[in-house]
């Protein structure tokens, strides 16, 4: 279990004027500013539970990813991980977390993944009959077999993320932490990921707190939803509970032979106008129709409107 209790954390940033004048001036009256990143937050995360974590830039994800892995420490407040303080460093804590960061990587460019496996299996101390389990399961549930003894920088972006997810899976770890998974990955590689990632929550009973701006990763993935909006959470409920109804927020692009004038156009409709234009535009004249769902900015915009006037008026 994950059991946060109103920690607060922020950071001070210098205020730095240009020019050599500016400069010469900080060196004696330096302009320090206090960004408060996480406020008083708590939260309580049940074990096997898949949670999705959304929020504006500088909402207090990442903040709250490094408080929970023990990267930084709380100013105030307590935090307990599996029965264990993160800020203690513990080496047991840390075999029973895994972590992936979207712009960080734990695969050396010119080596193949399969070095940095057996690496990480020294780090970890695992016994080698266990890794080389674990190992051969998460190559097929991955389906990485013919790549992990390809150096890195001959991978493609997508077999590259499967290399990551299996260094922050190798160890077994019961808490899973992903900060943008799918990012920058086609549609069947997205598909892939999900299906892997359920694979492995329903298989191991393994705690996923995934944070991503592709509403997409949270719909497919995640049945319990976080909004942060300025270190606070604005949202903590299933999908079906958000105020907003995504399915409303729908919209369908009808791309179609536009008969009168010869030539081929693209018109977007509401999920109520849908039915009647498809038989207006005649179903021979279809070339195609694509969802476009509510986009993860406009629902946190949405909600943190909702939540700053309650707040507004407390």
């Amino acid at each position: 279990m994950i059991q946060v209790d109103d920690v607060s954390f922020s950071y001070t940033v210098f205020h730095k004027n240009p020019g050599i004048k500016g400069t010469i001036n900080d060196f004696f009256h330096r302009k320090l500013i206090k960004n408060t990143a996480i406020k008083s937050l708590n939260l309580t995360i049940n074990d096997g539970e898949v949670i999705g974590l959304i929020g504006p830039n500088g909402a207090g994800k990442t903040t709250l990813t490094k408080l929970l892995t023990g990267i930084i420490m709380p100013e105030k407040g307590k935090l307990i991980v599996d029965g264990i303080d993160p800020s203690s460093r513990s080496k047991k804590l840390y075999k029973n977390i895994g972590v992936m960061f979207g712009q960080k990587t734990q695969l050396s460019w010119n080596l193949p993944p399969m070095d940095t496996f057996n690496m990480l299996s020294a780090i970890y101390e695992l016994d080698q009959k266990d890794y080389k389990s674990r190992l051969d399961q998460l190559i097929n549930m991955l389906d990485i077999g013919d790549i992990v003894k390809i150096p890195v920088r001959k991978l493609s972006l997508g077999q590259r993320i499967k290399c990551e997810l299996l260094c922050a899976l190798i160890h077994s770890p019961k808490y899973l932490f992903l900060d943008e998974p799918t990012i920058g990955l086609d549609i069947v590689t997205q598909k892939n990921i999900y299906d892997f990632l359920i694979a492995e929550n329903h298989l191991n009973h393994t705690t996923i707190i995934l944070t991503s701006h592709n509403l997409k990763d949270i719909e497919a993935l995640s049945k319990r939803l976080l909004i942060l909006a300025r270190g606070q959470i604005i949202f903590d409920g299933m999908m079906d509970e958000l105020p907003i109804d995504i399915k409303d927020k729908q919209e369908f692009n009808i791309k179609f032979i536009d008969t009168q004038w010869n030539r081929i156009t693209n018109q977007t409709f509401s999920i109520l106008e849908l039915e009647h234009n498809i038989k207006k535009i005649g179903q021979e004249n279809i070339i195609s129709i694509n969802r476009e769902g509510i986009s993860i900015e406009d629902l946190i915009l949405s909600l943190y409107k909702e939540w700053d006037m309650t707040n507004d008026n407390k």
